[in-house]
C-alpha cells in the first residue's frame, strides 16, 4: 500500500510539472504571437512564414530556448527591417536573457512591462525610431549587463537612478539621440561599467568628478556634446582606460599631467575644444604617440607607433591621437 501511495504521489507531481511546463510554454508563445501581431511591416516574411502557431516557438527564426525547460531565453531579430511597435506582452518572457531588435524601424515608446524581464542581461534596441524619455524602469533590471539605446530619438535627461538597481551593468550606449542636461553624478555607481558612449547628443555642464569611481572603465566617449569646464582630474584614475573621446565640446583648461597615469590609453580624441597650453611631458609615456611634430609648440618624444592627427587648426587645442589612420 505504501509503495502504491508513493507511486501515485510521484505521478501526480510529474503530471503537475508537465502541466506547468505546458502552461509556461503557452505563455511564451502567446507573448511572441502578440509581438508578431504588433508588426506592421515584415519585408522578408520572417514572422509570417516561420512563426506558426502549429510549431514550437523554439523552432522559430530568431528565437532560442533553454535546454532544460524549453523556455524562450533569447530573441534576436536584428536587421530584418521590421516596423511596428513592441507589444507589452514581451514582458511575460520571464526566462529571457537576450533581447536584440536593433536595426529595424520600431516606433513609439518602450513598454513598461519589459521591466518584468528580471533575467535580462542584454537589451539592444539601437537603430530604430523610439521616442520619449529614457524609461526609469531600465534602472531596475537586476541582471542587465549591456544596454544599447543608440540611434533613436530619445529625449530629455538621463534618469538619475539609472545605476541604483543595475549593479552588473557593463555597457551603456546612448549615442545619436536628443538627450540633454547633465550626466547624473550617481551614474558612476555602476561600479562594473566598462563602456559609456554618449556621442552626438546635447549634454551640457561639467563632466562629473565621480567618474574616477568607475575603476573598470575602458571606453569613455562623450564627443559632440556641449560639455564645459576642465577635464576632471579623477578621469585619470581609470587605470584600464583605453579609449577617450572628448572632441567637439566646449572643454577648456590645460591637458593635465596626470594623463600619464592612463598607461593603457591607445586612442585619445580632444579636438575642437578650447584647451590652452602645451601637451605635458607625461604624454610621451603613453602607447598612443610616435615621435612626430606638426603642432604648435613641441611634442614630447614618444615611442609608440600611432599617428597624431590634427583637426582643421594647428595646435594642441585640436589634436587627436589615434591608434590607426583615418
Amino acid at each position: 500500500m505504501g509503495n502504491f501511495s508513493l507511486s501515485f504521489a510521484l505521478s501526480i507531481l510529474l503530471l503537475h510539472s508537465f502541466a506547468l511546463s505546458l502552461m509556461n510554454s503557452s505563455t511564451d508563445k502567446h507573448a511572441l504571437i502578440s509581438f508578431k501581431n504588433s508588426i506592421t511591416y515584415d519585408p522578408y516574411a520572417i514572422l509570417s512564414t516561420s512563426w506558426s502557431q502549429n510549431t514550437s516557438v523554439c523552432s522559430w527564426i530568431g528565437v532560442s530556448c533553454g535546454l532544460k525547460h524549453r523556455r524562450v531565453t533569447a530573441l534576436n531579430l536584428s536587421g530584418y527591417d521590421l516596423a511596428g511597435t513592441v507589444a507589452p506582452h514581451l514582458g511575460n518572457l520571464s526566462f529571457l536573457r537576450y533581447l536584440d531588435i536593433s536595426f529595424n524601424s520600431f516606433t513609439g515608446t518602450l513598454p513598461s512591462e519589459l521591466s518584468k524581464l528580471r533575467r535580462l542581461k542584454v537589451m539592444n534596441v539601437g537603430v530604430n525610431s523610439y521616442t520619449g524619455e529614457i524609461p526609469t524602469w531600465l534602472g531596475s533590471l537586476p541582471q542587465l549587463e549591456e544596454l544599447y539605446l543608440n540611434n533613436n530619438t530619445f529625449l530629455g535627461w538621463l534618469p538619475s537612478d539609472m545605476c541604483n538597481n543595475t549593479p552588473n551593468i557593463k555597457l551603456l550606449e546612448l549615442d545619436f539621440n536628443g538627450l540633454e542636461g547633465h550626466i547624473p553624478s550617481n551614474i558612476w555607481k555602476c561600479k562594473h561599467l566598462e563602456i559609456l558612449s554618449l556621442n552626438f547628443n546635447t549634454f551640457s555642464g561639467k563632466i562629473p568628478r565621480a567618474i574616477g569611481n568607475t575603476s573598470m572603465l575602458r571606453v569613455l566617449s562623450l564627443a559632440y556634446n556641449n560639455f564645459t569646464g576642465n577635464i576632471p582630474a579623477n578621469i585619470w584614475k581609470c587605470k584600464h582606460l583605453e579609449y577617450l573621446a572628448l572632441n567637439n565640446n566646449n572643454l577648456s583648461g590645460n591637458i593635465p599631467r596626470a594623463i600619464g597615469n592612463t598607461s593603457m590609453l591607445t586612442q585619445l580624441f580632444l579636438s575642437y575644444n578650447n584647451f590652452t597650453g602645451e601637451l605635458p611631458q607625461e604624454i610621451s609615456a603613453l602607447p598612443i604617440l610616435e615621435n612626430r611634430t606638426g603642432l604648435s609648440g613641441s611634442v614630447p618624444n614618444g615611442s609608440g607607433s600611432s599617428k597624431i592627427v590634427t583637426g582643421s587648426s594647428v595646435g594642441p587645442n585640436f589634436v587627436d591621437y589615434n591608434g590607426g589612420t583615418r
